[in-house]
């Protein structure tokens, strides 16, 4: 399943056609991306054409679009990558909406190398930034380990009293119907909840309490508690978060 993801700026000439062109060229098996402009030019910028051609992505085809052309559809994200979350046009309907202002390469000036060096320092910003928010959302793998004991068998979230692993396979069924596979594994190890390898506390920074909250009394320092990883009681809404953002979707 692929998501709908829509690119805006104020011309669609410039960045937005950038990002759809290299999303679909890149991760199209995973999305289907689209642009639009606020105040749609009448033409594609020739500078665009020409920088996005030097990095083997052809042009042909593409021209401005007005946001009302997608007005009925529904997306799954919608990036703003202008700097007018507060005054432009009302957007079509979507999941979530991203604001990620570039630099407009129409106020470029000078000679004409000048003026690509400027269009490929923003296509370069326009390719780490989709790399960076779309590349890392192919799935995320939820990994809970933990030994037999002393960690209880059954972990209980703090706000909702609902098991951590319930919780998880709630998370996978969430995240898969937005189009993002999920995985999850359980084994024997030293305790950790990571998501996509990155430990649970990285991720959602933990308070951790002096005292073990595995055991009550010792400082988790050393013995069987040793360790340093304490996930009994943390809240429902908290691992939700890092999931989404593993997910790149917070």
């Amino acid at each position: 399943m692929t998501q709908d993801i829509l690119f805006v700026c104020n011309h669609n000439a410039g960045r937005s056609q950038m990002a759809e062109a290299y999303l679909n060229a890149r991760y199209g098996d995973r999305y289907a991306a689209f642009s639009a402009g606020n105040y749609p030019g009448s033409s594609m910028s020739e500078y665009t054409v020409r920088v996005m051609e030097e990095a083997g992505i052809p042009m042909a085809g593409h021209a401005p679009k007005p946001l009302g052309e997608f007005m009925d559809r529904q997306f799954d994200t919608i990036a703003r990558l202008c700097d007018c979350s507060g005054i432009c046009p009302v957007l079509p309907p979507a999941r979530r909406v991203i604001d990620h202002p570039i630099s407009d390469p129409s106020q470029f000036v000078g000679s004409d190398g000048d003026v690509m060096e400027g269009f490929r320092t923003v296509r370069d910003l326009v390719f780490a930034w989709v790399d960076e928010t779309f590349g890392a959302a192919a799935g995320v793998t939820i990994v809970w380990q933990r030994p037999d004991g002393p960690v209880p068998s059954v972990v209980l979230c703090s706000d909702t009293n609902r098991p951590l692993q319930e919780v998880m396979r709630d998370i996978r069924s969430l995240l898969e119907r937005q189009g993002i596979p999920c995985t999850i594994t359980e084994g024997d190890g030293p305790v950790q909840l990571s998501f996509n390898g990155i430990p649970f506390e990285k991720i959602v920074p933990l308070y951790v309490p002096k005292t073990c909250s595995m055991c009550g009394s010792c400082d988790g320092s050393e013995g069987e508690c040793s360790g340093g990883r304490r996930y009994e009681g943390i809240p429902e809404s908290v691992v939700r978060l890092a999931a989404m953002r593993a997910a790149g979707l917070k």
